[in-house]
């Protein structure tokens, strides 16, 4: 596979061959190479040691940015007094043999020309896959999804098997992160919160402070739960899981069940369905009622129709209903 190269924008013929030259040179020296050493074997260096520390300087800093860590200086063995070079390790510039065939490298490079987080380049994950798009149709102008800081944050989490540490409704966490989805136009992670001994889901753009990334010790692998569940709101919280019945009138019935996959289903002979579904927040769970309109109602436990009755009344500014019905 071939080592990261770098983008040919915006900068100078000689300056690119300068930079591959010097890449191929660091990952061939089985020991640090002193700056002497490596200005003897790069071309397009200046004779004159100001301008080459100056100009080997912004080399290592171009090159940090496309491996995505800092060339480091390391004592050169054997020598006194001590004296630094610089060399990059294989490991540092290739990925690991992922197994993949030449068709599902392109596959990847040709997804990763699609889709990209906003602000980062994923051509240096590519060219590290050794290969192109083989021709592929690859997007025009790629879909770029949000990333912050926070997004960033937890993927290096979930990479690195990494705790993380967040403020989320006005309680510090500290969690094992999992898995992160982009649904809906949002972020959210599923994680182990140590405080609550169980697995939760967050919304990232609920976070109230920024995300602090811990040692990798201490991380036990859990079962993740269904992606589903990101999908399904009413069933994401902190508080307790409630068993709360629904029933949906039979012109809606199908739709419901689509919209609620998880909920158990039973369907009366007229049509009409009872969805059993577990819920956390009663908030969520209203607005699923009143996406149904006329066609749908909290059956029980009767605080949680109370409670859906309420919200759904303060909703649309008129008394309920005689019955009580939460429709």
């Amino acid at each position: 596979m071939a080592p990261a190269i770098p983008s040919i924008a915006a900068v100078s013929s000689q300056k690119v061959e300068r930079l591959l030259t010097l890449l191929q040179v660091l990952l061939d020296a089985p020991t640090p190479l002193t700056a002497q050493e490596i200005r003897a074997r790069v071309p397009g260096y200046s004779g004159d040691a100001v301008a080459f520390r100056r100009a080997f300087e912004r080399d290592k800093v171009e090159l940090a940015d496309i491996l995505g860590h800092p060339v480091r200086p390391e004592p050169i063995p054997g020598v006194d007094p001590p004296v630094d070079g610089y060399r990059v390790r294989p490991e540092e510039a290739y990925l690991r043999d992922l197994g993949l065939s030449t068709e599902e490298r392109r596959a990847l490079a040709v997804a990763a020309s699609a889709v990209r987080l906003a602000g980062i380049d994923p051509g240096r994950g590519v060219a590290k896959l050794g290969v192109g798009t083989g021709g592929q149709p690859v997007a025009a102008a790629p879909t770029e999804l949000p990333a912050g800081e926070a997004v960033v944050a937890l993927f290096q989490a979930v990479a690195e098997r990494r705790t993380a540490e967040f403020t989320y409704r006005a309680v510090p966490r500290t969690v094992h992160p999992l898995r992160l989805r982009f649904t809906k136009g949002r972020w959210y992670l599923t994680a182990f919160d140590t405080g609550r001994g169980a697995e939760r889901q967050f919304r990232l753009d609920r976070f109230e402070s920024a995300v602090r990334t811990g040692p990798r010790e201490g991380f036990a692998p859990r079962p993740v739960v269904a992606d589903d569940v990101l999908d399904e709101p009413w069933a994401m919280g902190d508080g307790p899981m409630r068993e709360v019945r629904v029933r949906v009138d039979a012109d809606r019935a199908e739709a419901a069940q689509r919209a609620a996959p998880r909920a158990g289903a039973t369907e009366a002979d007229d049509g009409t369905v009872v969805l059993t579904m577990g819920v956390r927040n009663v908030a969520a769970l209203g607005s699923f009622v009143l996406g149904y309109v006329e066609a749908a109602e909290v059956l029980s436990p009767a605080d949680v129709r109370d409670e859906v009755v309420e919200r759904l009344t303060a909703l649309v500014g008129r008394p309920p209903t005689g019955d009580g019905g939460a429709r």
